[in-house]
């Protein structure tokens, strides 16, 4: 739930930022341009705004490709951040916590269930929170194996809908980004007719920052959505990898003790019986 917050959070600031930046912009490229006296009419034309020039910083593209830039710079950032946030916390280490192990098979040998819950709490991840579930199933019902089962079934599914949030932003990102850059093509062609209709079709300089513009935030859209997707699909398969190595390792400590529950019914019916 915290980063879904966090998520939904980021995704308003964009949206802000865009309706912020979106009106300026318009604005400026809706004033009037400045009247020309009859002997300017033969002048050449100068295009107003960045001008397309061979040694352009990244800055001087950036500011070419229009007011679509903002944010397509505000979705490369919030990209970057749940990519790095997602390449910290679905690591197998952290996710599984095999250094754990042997501490659980420890707890399940001697029916620990109270001190093996105790050590999921004080290490709370993805292998944990659904082991949890099932030893408090344990607690209440009774080591009964199908309602274990069940329990880690319903935790692995709240904990894919916790985990798969950041996961899915980045995908989010990877759509977004490359409507956004053709939205600024469409506002580039639309300037560049609309400097054709007032006679420029003869001054290729004045269509030259118009053209710029829509194929400058194509290829900054398609930057921005290639690299998210392929960390998506890694993030997603690598997750998915995690959950299910999870049940494997978490049916090992339940057979584990079921084992030992019935060795221990077994000796204690000896016992009565000597």
């Amino acid at each position: 739930m915290k980063n879904l917050r966090t998520f939904t959070s980021l995704i308003i600031s964009a949206i802000l930022l865009f309706g912020v930046l979106l009106p300026l912009t318009r604005s400026r490229a809706q004033q009037p341009p400045p009247t020309t006296s009859a002997t300017d009419t033969n002048a050449p034309a100068k295009p107003t705004g960045p001008v397309m020039t061979k040694n352009m910083s990244l800055w001087d593209w950036f500011v070419v490709g229009g007011w679509c830039m903002w944010p397509l710079l505000g979705l490369s950032i919030i990209g970057l951040g749940f990519s790095i946030r997602n390449y910290i916390v679905l690591q197998n280490k952290k996710l599984l916590r095999p250094d754990l192990m042997p501490h659980f098979e420890k707890a399940m040998k001697n029916l620990d269930i109270a001190g093996a819950r105790t050590l999921c709490k004080e290490n709370p991840t993805l292998f944990t929170t659904i082991l949890d579930a099932a030893l408090e199933r344990a607690e209440t019902s009774g080591i009964d194996i199908p309602a274990m089962e069940k329990a880690m079934e319903e935790a692995s599914t709240e904990q894919m809908s916790s985990y798969m949030v950041p996961i899915n932003a980045v995908n989010t990102i990877a759509v977004v980004a490359p409507m956004v850059g053709l939205l600024g093509t469409v506002s580039g062609m639309i300037k560049a007719f609309f400097n054709i209709s007032l006679g420029g079709m003869g001054k290729p300089e004045m269509l030259a920052n118009n053209i710029g513009e829509a194929l400058i935030t194509t290829e900054a859209g398609l930057i921005i959505a290639i690299p998210a997707m392929t960390f998506y699909f890694l993030f997603k398969n690598n997750f998915i990898k995690a959950v299910a190595q999870a049940g494997k390792q978490i049916g090992k400590l339940t057979d584990l003790l079921e084992t030992s529950a019935e060795q221990a019914a077994q000796n204690g019916a000896a016992d009565l019986q000597n």
